[in-house]
């Protein structure tokens, strides 16, 4: 008979909780880091537990997390017998089916239209040897002479021992194949439990035979193969889900997860907002396609939704915005040993800020409206100010507020610095604002923040003559300039220099030089330099132009908090995008990788959350600095 555990760890037993379905990916994985036991226990499927289709788009999946196994010093020698081969791929897929089928209060559901648990119950003692006998050939794809033949070679002494069989006199072929007149429900069993077992191997890296390889199994064979939609959907699914684990606490809207009444967790909002932006849907006939869908999220009502944003502010909605930004960088700063990106914090880290506009169709005196051109017959248009990374292969934005005027433009970069500063613990190098942005505020601000700054100047005053001076393709500079008609008593430097033929729209320009005001020394540094540097500024438009298009859900709301909070949903979505892109290809296995926005929001729609890790408050406010608020 096939021997009891002998106190090896289980590694394929579920342990789910009764209320939950079998597969609620709780499994006993040794792991020195709880972080990483959460992130694996939570998300990467059981092979025991999702569709066949759904473990084929995991594959990738599982070789990561046998990977970090590895690297975490835990090896299948745990799980086996001192003298068995830790990595044999028969003793993986017996241990499978023996923990999945025999020792736990549950089973596996199969794709495939059959009772296994009364399947099960109908093999007496004898029997069930040549059973899971029978998987484990499938899962070698041997024919009953094969797999005889494997029994009887010594190299496989714990496999028949496991079975139930005498190792010194293993069954015959014939013997084996008079046990194996199954009926056809027997056989689908059989067939996709091996299937499942194989997977099984993946995650425990086996050593896959060579008959499989050729069939394209096995870790090599896996990560040599092109990259399909669904596996790169998957890993995407799971990288959002790790951002939202630490960005959730700071989106529960002050709500208790712990109370009774709790019943929609932030990822609910989250995947909403993705639905609306990828079915470019207002919230009623949102909410009503993604019902449809029958997603694993719950749908928030439009009536709930109206609810909870209705009682926020702006300044609530920019507090909830910071906070979660905040964790989402923390952890993007802290990454754990499987990730392998480069940090895109590393110091120096250089903004820009900008303003853009979002067209609204209502009421030309909706307060904090700023009347713009007509276009689109739209009347007017809600202001934005943005605060964003650039210079770097990815952008996060790191403010992003609605402006009740434009006099405060200034007071927002001043609170949105102090914020990249204190909170968000970054260390600036230089910030980048285009001349809509040239005022005194502005300037004030960035000398209070102590950074180093360029302000694409207007063509007016001093910096008219300078331009004039200018001699072409050389850079002119000069110190104190005056600063448009405000009476500041330090006055900043100025440079023109020289357009670059190859800088887009160099031939088109009126002037052959642009000018830029800064408070650095405009004689020590290379003007050259600081003018193609500049050009980095173009990544803030970037980052708006993918919130406002592809990320911004249609709203028709005329309260400034609304506004506020659908742009901070898009913006998280966007900042979420970078999270993923920094990680994906090396998620993956691959050098590059190409995704889509789309599918970004594909992949967040289909978050489970319960499968958003809980990695215990990655960011605690309280230990932040003094927030910084509105006023």
């Amino acid at each position: 008979m096939a021997r009891e555990d002998d106190g090896y760890p289980p590694v394929w037993k579920v342990h789910s909780p009764q209320d939950e379905p079998i597969g609620a990916d709780i499994r006993d994985i040794p792991f020195s880091n709880p972080v990483e036991f959460e992130r694996v226990a939570r998300r990467i499927p059981h092979p025991a537990i999702p569709a066949l289709d759904t473990l084929h788009a995991s594959r990738r999946s599982f070789i990561w997390i046998s990977d970090m196994r590895t690297e975490d010093g835990f090896t299948r020698k745990e799980a086996h017998d001192p003298d068995g081969n830790p990595v044999d791929f028969g003793l993986c897929v017996y241990q499978f089916i023996e923990q999945t089928c025999f020792q736990g209060d549950r089973i596996p559901n199969l794709d495939a239209d059959v009772n296994l648990r009364q399947l099960l119950d109908t093999l007496d003692g004898s029997e069930a040897g040549y059973w899971k006998a029978a998987v484990v050939a499938r899962a070698y794809d041997d024919s009953a002479r094969a797999f005889a033949d494997r029994l009887s070679k010594n190299l496989n002494y714990w496999l028949p021992v496991r079975l139930g069989f005498d190792p010194d006199d293993p069954p015959t072929h014939s013997t084996l194949s008079r046990h194996w007149q199954f009926d056809e429900e027997t056989e689908a069993a059989i067939e996709e439990l091996a299937i499942r077992a194989r997977y099984a191997g993946l995650w425990a890296s086996a050593e896959f035979p060579a008959k499989l390889r050729e069939k394209g199994w096995g870790r090599e064979e896996i990560l040599s193969s092109e990259v399909t939609l669904e596996e790169k959907l998957v890993a995407m699914k799971h990288l959002i889900e790790e951002g939202v684990a630490v960005i959730s606490p700071h989106l529960s809207f002050g709500r208790d997860p712990d109370a009774p009444a709790f019943k929609l967790p932030p990822a609910a909002f989250l995947t909403l907002f993705a639905h609306l932006a990828l079915e470019n849907s207002y919230l009623n006939t949102g909410t009503r396609t993604l019902e449809w869908m029958d997603l694993p999220a719950p749908v928030p009502s439009p009536g709930t939704v109206s609810q909870y944003t209705g009682a926020l502010s702006v300044e609530d909605i920019d507090e909830m915005f910071g906070k979660a930004t905040a964790a989402l960088l923390k952890q993007e700063q802290e990454q754990s040993v499987s990730d392998s990106a480069d940090s895109i914090l590393d110091p120096p880290v250089h903004l820009a800020y900008d303003t853009t506009k979002v067209e609204w169709y209502g009421d030309r005196s909706t307060p904090w409206t700023s009347g713009v051109l007509p276009r689109d017959n739209s009347a007017s248009a809600w202001v934005f100010a943005v605060l964003a990374i650039v210079d770097r292969d990815m952008s996060y934005v790191l403010g992003a507020l609605p402006l009740r005027s434009q006099t405060e433009i200034g007071e927002y970069l001043r609170r949105f610095l102090r914020r990249a500063t204190g909170m968000y613990d970054l260390d600036i190098g230089r910030v980048y604002l285009d001349s809509e942005l040239y005022t005194e505020t502005a300037l004030t601000a960035l000398r209070e923040s102590d950074v180093d700054f360029l302000i694409q100047a207007k063509d007016t005053g001093a910096v008219s003559d300078l331009l004039d001076a200018a001699v072409e393709d050389e850079p002119e500079y000069r110190e104190g300039v005056s600063f448009g008609d405000f009476p500041l008593s330090r006055k900043p430097n100025a440079f023109a220099w020289p357009v670059p033929d190859e800088v887009v729209g160099a031939g088109n320009r009126d002037r052959s030089h642009e000018a830029f005001l800064t408070d650095m020394d405009v004689k020590a540094r290379s003007l050259e330099g600081l003018g193609h540097e500049f050009r980095a500024r173009w990544g803030v438009e970037t980052s708006i132009r993918e919130i406002k298009r592809r990320y911004h859900a249609k709203c028709k709301s005329s309260k400034p908090s609304i506004r506020a909070f659908y742009f901070m949903m898009a913006t998280i979505l966007y900042n979420l995008s970078q999270y993923v892109d920094n990680r994906l290809a090396d998620r993956l296995y691959t050098d590059e990788i190409e995704w889509s926005g789309e599918e970004l929001l594909h992949a967040t729609r289909e978050v489970r959350p319960g499968g958003v890790p809980d990695w215990g408050g990655a960011f605690d406010p309280a230990e932040a600095d003094d927030w910084v608020g509105l006023r």
